[in-house]
């Protein structure tokens, strides 16, 4: 079974791809009243009354078909901020820049990965450091709110506090 075929299990797009726990309760909570539901229609006809066992398929179906209108409409975003390679491409670009000292090219670079929609937390991470870099602490820090805004932020939470000590006004040390 491919992952394209779990499109119609409810939650299970969002928890293979962001590890949502919520996902992963919608995901269980539909898979026991699917137990249910066949459970009731091939073992224990009596178990429940029919009007139940009807109600139980007809919002399987209705889940099953709301994922996969939502995994439809969510999969050309996800596409866009989780696997594009081409942004992969240019922050390698964008890092060798930076690595060489060519912060405007750096930053152009990373300006054209930071498109909108886009969260990329090393992108922005290392645009607050061009910024900084090139004497401009108050709009790295700008770029670091904005980053901390980002739903995967908490992961890189002490590597934002690092750049954030950095550009402080109190910090003499450019490193």
């Amino acid at each position: 079974m491919s992952i394209r075929s779990m499109v119609w299990w409810p939650g299970f797009i969002n928890l293979w791809t962001r590890g949502e726990l919520y996902s992963l309760f919608v995901a269980l909570l539909f898979a026991a009243i699917l137990n249910i539901a066949l459970l009731a229609t091939l073992v224990w006809q009596e178990w429940l009354a029919v009007w139940t066992v009807r109600s139980l398929w007809v919002g399987l179906v209705i889940a099953a078909s709301w994922s996969f209108v939502s995994s439809l409409i969510f999969a050309r975003g996800f596409r866009a901020t989780q696997f594009n390679q081409e942004a992969d491409q240019l922050l390698a670009i964008a890092q060798k820049d930076y690595l060489r000292g060519d912060y405007l090219e750096a930053e152009a670079t990373l300006h054209r990965v930071l498109g909108p929609g886009n969260e990329d937390v090393e992108a922005a991470l290392l645009l607050a450091a061009v910024l900084r870099r090139t004497g401009r602490p108050r709009q790295a820090m700008e770029c670091l709110e904005r980053l901390e805004r980002f739903d995967i932020a908490s992961v890189w939470s002490i590597e934002i506090q690092n750049e954030r000590r950095k550009c402080s006004p109190d910090n003499n040390l450019d490193s």
